[in-house]
């Protein structure tokens, strides 16, 4: 994959509090990357980095492959009494760009029909798409999302999802964003970095992790503590349990040897079927240590 922007590590201190450690990763051409942690874990500090807002730091940012940066860092701040096209039109004439451009991004981001309305009346969903529309006007090559869906519903959800996935596709744009929704990330992503208390902890790649990916196997029972003390006795790792289902981590050719195992101890199953781990499981792990 051909490499447009590398990090490497970058250190930032403040008040003699660590923000960031060594952290260290790189973005490919076209791909969309999710940013994830906890609060506090130096999620918006990277993409400040990124795109030059803060210079306190130590460690590399080779931005050598990269023509420029959009972003939208934080909510988007328009002139609320002025439409959609005239707030782009501003920008776009403090960006050096012209009407055509306007035109264009407002009919990629799905604003055409809202072109002339106050900004005032916009849906929050709108005004994301708007503030990635002005993100866009400079024709950039990496765009960075901070929670581009916070605050959104469902369908206003969707609608930058599908968006921000459209703009990757047909500009090959590269997207790093960052959001609490792990769901929508994974359903976004090609990959996600995993960060905690300032130190990238792990790296996730989707469609790799789909092609080899353990199945969790949820067994229903009305006895899940047996169930459980059972399959730990006999080696397997269980990833929950609770009154109704116990979940383990198993390679998919296993699913009969649990199946005969529970059976010859007389468990009485009430359900069995397979899931995949889902971005939130592997999250929600790797926090617990």
């Amino acid at each position: 994959m051909n490499h447009v922007l590398k990090v490497n590590n970058i250190s930032k201190k403040a008040k003699g509090f660590q923000i960031l450690n060594k952290v260290s990763f790189e973005l490919g051409s076209g791909e969309i990357v999710g940013l994830i942690g906890p609060n506090g874990a130096g999620k918006t500090s990277i993409m400040k980095i990124l795109v030059g807002l803060t210079k306190n730091y130590t460690g590399e940012v080779d931005l050598s492959g990269v023509k420029d940066i959009g972003c939208m860092i934080e909510t988007p701040s328009f002139y609320p009494y002025n439409t959609g096209y005239q707030n782009l039109m501003y920008f776009a004439g403090l960006n050096g760009v012209g009407k055509k451009k306007v035109e264009e991004l407002m009919e990629l981001l799905g604003l055409i029909d809202a072109a002339n309305k106050n900004v005032k009346a916009y849906s929050l969903g709108m005004r994301q798409r708007l503030g990635i529309a002005q993100a866009l006007l400079k024709d950039p090559d990496v765009l960075v999302l901070d929670e581009p869906t916070n605050g959104l519903d469902p369908e206003g959800i969707y609608e930058v999802r599908e968006y921000i996935r459209k703009i990757a596709n047909e500009k090959n744009i590269t997207v790093l964003i960052s959001s609490h929704l792990l769901g929508e990330l994974e359903k976004m992503c090609d990959r996600a970095i995993i960060i905690k208390k300032g130190e990238v902890i792990q790296f996730m790649d989707f469609h790799d992790d789909k092609k080899g990916k353990q199945i969790i196997y949820v067994i229903e029972s009305l006895d899940t503590k047996t169930v459980q003390k059972i399959l730990q006795e006999n080696g397997y790792y269980v990833v929950s349990q609770n009154e109704k289902e116990v979940r383990i981590n198993i390679d998919a050719n296993e699913k009969n040897d649990v199946a005969k195992l529970l059976a010859s101890h007389n468990v009485v199953m009430t359900g069995l079927y397979e899931t995949c781990g889902t971005l939130e499981d592997t999250f929600l792990e790797l926090m617990k240590n």
